[in-house]
């Protein structure tokens, strides 16, 4: 078994759904199972310790799955790997890690997901979209404060999916975090920025 640990919260979210269209499609049997964090402050916490060590006893594989983040939140891929590292050291422990979106660059899971959507068959959504947060983005308050708020990167790729014309049966989907990642229509899981990552699991996945 391969025991997968995330950020996500639980596995309605849409990384938990992208991981699992990815594993899928390109390590078909794989035995996977996703652990949600619910935050990558509690990697270390005595809880996911535990279930580390109970999946180590079983000869399951660990692996673990982060947002490097970015500078002005406050990490960014050196310092989140600098984290990282100097926790496994503190706490006795050590397991592969990957951090989105390609292991040395900033960013996070959607970044990736961007990466991957289908903007060669929907140029017109992203191009309006992202000259409605030019435009908003640039409307500022008496004191010089902006004046909206502009979507950040998830909330742009929910409504890139909510944006499109699908069947009941699809949207049901759209409501448990299942952004339709095995839809080639409006994801393309071959494109090359995904190649890290899949390198990384191909690596490790037993």
């Amino acid at each position: 078994m391969n025991k997968i640990f995330i950020e996500a919260k639980d596995k309605e979210k849409p990384e938990c759904h992208f991981l699992k269209a990815i594993i899928s499609h390109f390590f078909p049997g794989k035995e996977i199972d996703f652990i949600c964090m619910d935050g990558i402050g509690n990697l270390f916490k005595e809880a996911i310790h535990n279930q580390m060590a109970q999946a180590e006893e079983s000869g399951d594989i660990i692996l673990v799955l982060a947002d490097a983040d970015t500078i002005a939140k406050g990490y960014g891929y050196k310092k989140r790997k600098t984290d990282i590292d100097n926790g496994m050291s503190s706490n006795g422990v050590t397991f592969p890690y990957f951090l989105y979106p390609n292991n040395h660059d900033d960013g996070d899971v959607e970044t990736l997901m961007e990466k991957a959507a289908r903007r060669d068959l929907h140029p017109t959504f992203f191009d309006c979209f992202e000259d409605y947060e030019k435009c908003v983005s640039g409307k500022k308050d008496k004191s010089g404060q902006p004046l909206y708020n502009v979507p950040d990167l998830k909330g742009k790729l929910h409504t890139y999916m909510n944006a499109q014309k699908l069947s009941g049966k699809q949207r049901s989907r759209l409501g448990s975090g299942d952004w339709l990642f095995d839809d080639n229509n409006y994801w393309d899981l071959t494109d090359a920025n995904l190649q890290p990552l899949k390198d990384f699991l191909s690596s490790h996945l037993k």
